[in-house]
């Protein structure tokens, strides 16, 4: 009978939204699961982290006072390829074809709309999206 491993929860996770209180509610989620959160508010302050510290998780919110979070995604994918990164979105919904394609082409690794259920978090977080366990760096 195969193995299935546990998954664990990263040790350090980025939120980049600029609602606080989205902030506040994934730092919760995410501490319950003994992650050390780091939240900005920005697509600036979220490259300026990145360059400076390894995060094997981000939750990235798609809209950003200062950049699109597509356009977000494709620069932490090139300053650290092996993060895996979760877009969540008030605006747009899993059907939507700039996510699917997102999905379908790995620029994201998963995507929340809000509201979401703080499990759908856990489950993010620990390497779950879309019903498939993704690989953690």
């Amino acid at each position: 009978m195969p193995q299935t491993s546990t998954p664990t929860a990263p040790e350090s996770v980025l939120v980049v939204d600029d609602d606080q209180d989205m902030c506040w509610a994934l730092e919760g989620a995410l501490a319950s699961l003994g992650c050390a959160v780091t939240s900005v508010g920005s697509g600036g302050s979220a490259i300026a982290v990145v360059t400076e510290s390894a995060f094997p998780v981000a939750f990235v919110d798609a809209r950003l006072p200062d950049m699109d979070g597509m356009r977000l995604i494709a620069e932490l994918r090139a300053l650290r390829p092996s993060m895996r990164i979760i877009m969540i979105s008030g605006y747009f919904l899993e059907d939507d074809v700039r996510i699917l394609e997102a999905v379908r082409t790995a620029a994201i690794d998963g995507f929340l709309a809000k509201p979401f259920q703080i499990d759908a978090i856990v489950a993010a977080a620990l390497g779950y999206a879309n019903g498939r366990r993704r690989p953690t760096p």
